[in-house]
């Protein structure tokens, strides 16, 4: 089994929750020999009211193991109604997780949002720190996902999603020198992608890879964009590469705004380093409109919804495209003759065709080749609309990963991805 202390395995590849409502990753991080996933995790019910950190560990990206929360609501005014998503670091021998914490009011509203850390000595038990520095003045109650990253001066760097006050979308950093006194820095992006701010971004990652730095963040509120089939799910996710100058605290920005994912649910991606140099990446395929959500079928069948993809090793090309592709620890796919089969059955496999094509995932989906265009169609579950997404390119040889109710199609290069659930 994935989960192997779980009696009963509701995906054979990917992670979810036992019960409850399981979201965005959190401090993906490798510490003391073991892979932590954190994860958004409401245990109470299938709805965002109530928010801890859940937690997996795993010796070898294989198998997981499920194991107490790692951090729960506790601190009033400062996140008794939820700990929110975050990102980890290792300091001195010592993990440390930076969260967001909410408060809301007596009507369940939330109405606070506060920076906070904590440190463990084991990577499971952990000793709340308390809040990080005082709400940015400029900025509504709408900012969270602090990322913690030092810098090559030695210093320490810390990006948030953030709401200004005329509800616009940016990116804040702070710095820090000694990693517990930080000064605010103003916007990461300056006067830079105007067009893809909307009224929220969310979850901000720093990284590099192959030497390359990518700023990977998800915009709230674009347009729909249907002519070129971009932002078309109720929120998205996109990156751009380009330069992070220590010195003024700004990332210059180099290529056009990408989507991360082609599918219909992929959202608030997170990254950590594998002791081999590996940049890993796991997402989250659960974000979608309310009233799809709260028809998802399995919250009917087993009282849980929503998984993590499976963990992705990214690259960057020379023409500075993201490529990912699942990492090797977890692939044992077989060559598939698509052409001659009806329905898809979960398993991993390799096609190898320049014909076109057409196969079923479970009742009310369809994955299928016109020329050099694959589509991804599904009835939704919640009102039986027929929708569409798409990606166009090099189709000869795909990698699909189908699981119980969800799937991820791979191109052999890895330049496109599309995830979604099916039913």
């Amino acid at each position: 089994m994935l989960v192997t202390n779980d009696t009963i395995a509701f995906e054979k590849y990917h992670l979810y929750p036992t019960k409850g409502l399981l979201n965005d990753p959190n401090g993906l991080v490798f510490f003391k020999g073991q892979y932590h996933v954190f994860y958004q995790w409401n245990p109470k019910a299938c709805d965002h009211k109530y928010k801890e950190w859940g937690h997996f560990i795993s010796d070898d990206l294989k198998t997981w193991r499920r194991v107490e929360s790692a951090l729960k609501p506790s601190l009033e005014n400062l996140d008794s109604a939820g700990i929110y998503s975050g990102a980890a670091f290792v300091k001195d021998d010592r993990l440390y997780v930076f969260y967001t914490g909410n408060v809301r009011d007596a009507a369940g509203h939330s109405v606070k949002s506060s920076q906070m850390w904590a440190v463990s000595d084991d990577g499971i038990h952990f000793e709340k720190l308390g809040e990080l520095f005082p709400h940015p003045a400029g900025f509504t109650k709408d900012v969270r996902d602090p990322m913690v990253w030092q810098g090559d001066n030695g210093h320490y760097f810390l990006i948030l999603g953030a709401q200004h006050d005329n509800q616009v979308g940016d990116i804040i950093i702070y710095e820090s020198v000694d990693f517990k006194n930080w000064t605010f820095k103003g916007s990461l992006l300056g006067d830079q992608l105007r067009d893809v701010r909307g009224y929220m971004l969310e979850c901000p990652g720093l990284i590099t890879v192959d030497g390359k730095q990518i700023l990977m963040f998800s915009p709230q509120g674009l347009a729909p964009d249907h002519v070129h089939h971009r932002y078309e799910n109720i929120h998205n996710t996109g990156y751009v590469i380009g330069t992070f100058d220590e010195t003024t605290a700004r990332f210059q920005v180099e290529t056009d705004f990408e989507e991360v994912d082609q599918g219909f649910e992929f959202y608030a991606p997170q990254t950590m380093n594998a002791p081999d140099g590996r940049r890993i990446m796991w997402g989250w395929a659960g974000m979608m409109t309310p009233e799809r959500e709260a028809a998802v079928p399995t919250i009917a069948t087993a009282d849980w919804v929503h998984v993590l993809t499976v963990p992705r090793a990214l690259h960057v090309t020379a023409d500075n495209h993201l490529v990912q592709q699942p990492i090797q620890e977890i692939l044992a796919p077989t060559v598939l003759d698509i052409q001659s089969l009806d329905h898809l059955t979960v398993g991993q496999y390799r096609v190898q065709t320049d014909a076109d094509w057409s196969v079923a995932l479970g009742d009310h989906a369809t994955l299928k080749r016109v020329g050099q265009t694959l589509y991804f169609e599904r009835q939704q579950w919640e009102d039986h609309r027929l929708d569409t997404r798409q990606m166009t390119g090099n189709l000869d040889e795909l990698l699909l990963i189908v699981d119980n109710d969800v799937i991820e199609v791979y191109t052999e290069d890895g330049l496109q991805v599309m995830t979604g659930r099916y039913f």
